[in-house]
């Protein structure tokens, strides 16, 4: 997917084709992975922010990772320094705001109607911070 888009409304393929399929390995047992979308209505919106997060754990230190950010830039975001950051660290708070200040520096977020560029750096940071241990510990989804 990062090759695929270009710029805005710009993507690597020609008029005549058409993706007609998306596919990645399934995850592992005990990989983790969320995704959070915020935006003004539940359904039918584009989202403020959305990001996409996928770990994995073992012993405690994290051996890959991979995570995306899209509403904080001109296209979908791979965060590829994020994410090459993070391996072989330990997953903890420390770890994911330390993560975030590489974050920061991967993106490029614009005030419009759907918020200002401090208020989209700041839903992408809780969407890290929030979320993702919780779901390496089991805690959430698990109801």
């Amino acid at each position: 997917m990062p090759d695929l888009y270009l710029g805005y409304k710009k993507l690597a393929k020609t008029p005549d084709e058409q993706v007609t399929e998306i596919s990645f390995p399934a995850p592992l047992p005990g990989d983790c992975f969320n995704f959070e979308k915020v935006s003004k209505r539940t359904h039918l919106d584009i989202a403020s922010v959305n990001s996409a997060a996928w770990l994995r754990v073992e012993g405690g230190l994290i051996q890959a990772a991979r995570f995306s950010a899209g509403g904080v830039g001109p296209v979908p975001l791979y965060l590829a320094r994020t994410s090459e950051f993070l391996v072989g660290r330990e997953l903890s708070a420390e770890t994911v705001a330390a993560a975030n200040e590489v974050m920061q520096t991967e993106i490029s977020p614009i005030s419009d109607v759907r918020g200002t560029s401090d208020y989209k750096r700041l839903l992408l940071r809780q969407a890290a911070a929030g979320a993702l241990p919780a779901v390496c510990a089991g805690e959430v989804g698990a109801e």
